[in-house]
């Protein structure tokens, strides 16, 4: 076990997600923990949980490179005087820094190339940055609104900055979100209620709705695998994330629950959806991908970007259509045939509110594919 207490020695640990550990007492350790090499580590109290696992409460910075103030720089000896005198982690002592940390490092693992993995880093350590020092329970709504408020710059274009903001504010939702869940914390949570910038950019630009015609010239242009992944958005509405992380297990029947950025929810398949999601399940074990790829493992996040790039230029489509047309075809369509809009929302895992609001007005295709 390495010496925690000696700083030159903390300096050559390696790099590693997981922290070095010093053991207080039965279920409970002082831990070290050094993500980049020449950056200082954090000090940190580990806790075992009854039902299992652990659970963690940031204590503060290690002194590596900083003199040690007792308050967010601690020496070994401040350290392990902290984490003697809990019995406990405070989940709600997780930092907004910690969870964003802990996001990346997630979304990082399942990301299909380098330049993916380097934005999702990037994004992580920006929206950090504007959160020093906050933790779960300590940040408020009001952080959040001057922080959004903050990306109207003059000058901008006000429209894609607002863009900007609303794909931050999602990110920092899911982060904390997903801390929260993951450390049991029961506190406050004032991420839920933050309200994105109406109107931005970003989602005008994706709003492209396909005729029947144009999907199937779509998913027939595709290699076969992404044609799989295409055909499953097209029949759920669902979102690429989420259709990526179905297993065969969440099949069951006529039903196929999913997990995105709204939590999980099961929806319901006609027999002849169904069918096709069970010859795709068809002797996988339960825990395996539901759709796979050429080479039998699963979809990485962003790996729908190449072939669904590759597709639209085949198709002959413009080069705005992503998978998001899929979804929203799925959703006008369902709004078209009449189905009443707090139905659409609960099966596509959304809210009554964004279905009324983006699809509010139909294209001039839609019109000429429905009435003419």
């Amino acid at each position: 076990m390495p010496d925690l207490s000696n700083k030159t020695a903390r300096r050559k640990l390696k790099p590693r997600s997981s922290a070095y550990t010093q053991k207080l007492a039965e279920g409970r350790a002082l831990g070290y923990r050094k993500r980049t090499a020449g950056a200082p580590g954090r000090w940190l109290l580990r806790t075992a949980e009854d039902e299992g696992g652990y659970a963690f409460e940031v204590l503060g910075a290690a002194d590596d490179h900083a003199e040690a103030d007792g308050r967010e720089v601690l020496s070994y000896t401040q350290a392990l005087a902290a984490a003697l005198g809990k019995q406990t982690a405070d989940p709600t002592k997780i930092t907004v820094a910690q969870a964003l940390d802990e996001w990346a490092r997630a979304k990082v693992a399942t990301a299909s190339t380098e330049k993916r993995k380097a934005d999702i880093e990037s994004t992580a350590r920006r929206i950090a940055a504007a959160f020093k020092r906050k933790t779960l329970k300590t940040i408020t709504a009001r952080d959040i609104a001057r922080w959004m408020d903050g990306y109207i710059v003059e000058g901008k274009d006000p429209r894609a900055r607002r863009a900007t903001a609303n794909r931050d504010l999602a990110t920092l939702k899911a982060a904390l979100t997903r801390a929260a869940n993951a450390y049991d914390y029961t506190g406050p949570r004032a991420w839920e209620a933050a309200k994105k910038f109406a109107k931005a950019e970003s989602f005008g630009a994706r709003m492209v709705i396909l005729t029947l015609e144009q999907e199937a010239q779509l998913i027939a242009a595709a290699r076969s695998d992404f044609a799989d992944v295409l055909t499953a958005l097209q029949m759920t509405g669902a979102r690429y994330g989420e259709i990526r992380h179905a297993t065969a297990g969440d099949l069951q029947g006529n039903r196929l629950t999913l997990e995105g950025k709204t939590g999980r929810r099961t929806i319901a398949l006609s027999p002849d959806k169904a069918a096709w999601f069970a010859e795709r399940a068809k002797g996988r074990p339960k825990g395996a991908p539901l759709l796979i790829r050429h080479d039998g493992t699963g979809w990485p996040d962003g790996g729908q970007m190449k072939p669904m790039r590759a597709a639209v230029a085949a198709a002959g489509l413009p080069e705005t259509v992503t998978t998001y047309a899929l979804r929203h075809g799925f959703i006008s369509r369902a709004l078209s045939a009449g189905v009443p809009i707090a139905a659409v929302a609960q099966h596509v895992g959304s809210s009554p509110e964004m279905i009324a609001a983006s699809y509010a007005k139909f294209t001039p295709t839609q019109m000429q594919e429905w009435f003419a």
